[in-house]
């Protein structure tokens, strides 16, 4: 746990507006380490090429607080980031490396603002036992929750997670004699389950542990990073169980502890969540339709808050997401906030430069403005 100088909390002035960002870094290693494989390493020049491209992205998202993920050169992070004005870092692990091999990275948060606290999220050892899993299970990434001191505002909390990847969760062999075709689908798809279950497993554990903590401390909520799928996954169906009762879609809701459904969805609309982008789009409707000042213009398409997050080949996928408490639903009276802005930074994705994007990221990085009522 990282504890702030209590002098930076107290001369923090009254803000209206923060801006929170997330960036997959790919592979952030310096060399002469190399990532996963002994032969994946940067050049010097390589390694000042992308440690350029962050100085240039970072500036283009002008956050105030960035989350991180694919961080293996921890201390060359930090220093690159204090030196763009970001004082206040820390990480809640340390990358897995073996003879200059490194395997585990992990997340990370820089911040203008001072972090008043940093702890790493612990799965819960009855949630555990309930979903009969070892009692030593803990998250592949180790999720880091930042508790932000917005002065008069209040605090906030802020969680970076970057889930397991898509890719199979154990190799052929594991599986014994892997050589015939039929049995080589079959690795697949088991595989692609494993994955897929260690996943949802993790979201879940998650969702468990920043339900009780809003629940123990009612501090908005923001949570971001690389999820590695889709929020439609049926991984993270259980982060949309509160919305869905309340929308009265959830069938199962009623009786819950004697409650009936709408007596139900009333005391669980403190825990329900939503997506940044889907918030701003519908602000932006609404300011619209309402002649507000803050809309646009009615032929403007806002399609682009929804595109895809990484590449892999000629294929997207919004893998990439920032989800927030309802204190920051504008259509909900009283609210604490509303979405003002949302942008997606993949213009190294798109249209790539080679001399200025040639050792980027594979993912776009994702700022949401937030402005503090």
């Amino acid at each position: 746990m990282v504890q702030a100088d209590s002098d930076d909390v107290a001369g923090l002035a009254k803000l209206a507006r923060v801006d929170i960002a997330t960036l997959n870094l790919f592979n952030f290693l310096a060399p002469p380490a190399a990532a996963y494989e002994f032969d994946r390493i940067y050049s010097n020049e390589q390694w000042q090429k992308k440690c350029n491209w962050l100085r240039h992205c970072v500036s283009s998202l002008e956050a105030d607080i960035i989350g991180f993920q694919e961080v293996f050169s921890v201390d060359e992070l930090k220093a690159l980031m204090l030196e763009l004005g970001y004082p206040h870092f820390a990480v809640v692990d340390e990358p897995g490396c073996e003879d200059y091999v490194c395997r585990a990275p992990v997340v990370a948060i820089a911040s203008r603002l001072p972090l008043l606290e940093v702890v790493a999220v612990e799965p819960d050892p009855a949630a555990l036992a309930a979903m009969d899993l070892k009692a030593d299970f803990r998250f592949g990434r180790r999720v880091l929750r930042a508790t932000v001191n917005l002065n008069d505002w209040g605090m906030l909390d802020i969680y970076v997670l970057h889930f397991k990847s898509q890719r199979p969760l154990f190799e052929p062999e594991a599986l014994g004699d892997m050589q015939a075709a039929p049995r080589l689908l079959a690795h697949r798809a088991l595989g692609s389950f494993a994955s897929s279950a260690r996943r949802g497993f993790e979201a879940m554990l998650l969702y468990q542990a920043m339900i009780m903590r809003r629940d123990e401390t009612a501090h908005p909520m923001v949570i971001m990073g690389d999820f590695n799928s889709g929020l439609d996954a049926a991984e993270f169906r259980g982060f949309w169980l509160g919305a869905d009762a309340i929308h009265g879609n959830d069938k199962q809701a009623a009786g819950l502890g004697g409650l009936s459904e709408q007596a139900f969805a009333n005391a669980i609309s403190h825990f329900t969540l939503k997506d940044a982008s889907v918030l701003f789009l519908e602000g932006q409707l609404f300011d619209r339709q309402s002649g507000g000042h803050h809309g646009t213009d009615s032929t403007e398409d806002l399609s682009w808050a929804r595109r895809p997050t990484h590449y892999l080949g000629s294929r997207g996928s919004l893998l990439d997401h920032i989800l927030l408490s309802q204190d920051f639903d504008g259509a909900l009276a009283p609210a604490r906030g509303r979405v003002c802005h949302f942008s997606v930074f993949d213009e190294h994705l798109r249209s790539p430069k080679y001399e200025r994007d040639s050792e980027s990221s594979d993912h776009a990085a994702l700022v949401v403005g937030l402005e503090l009522l």
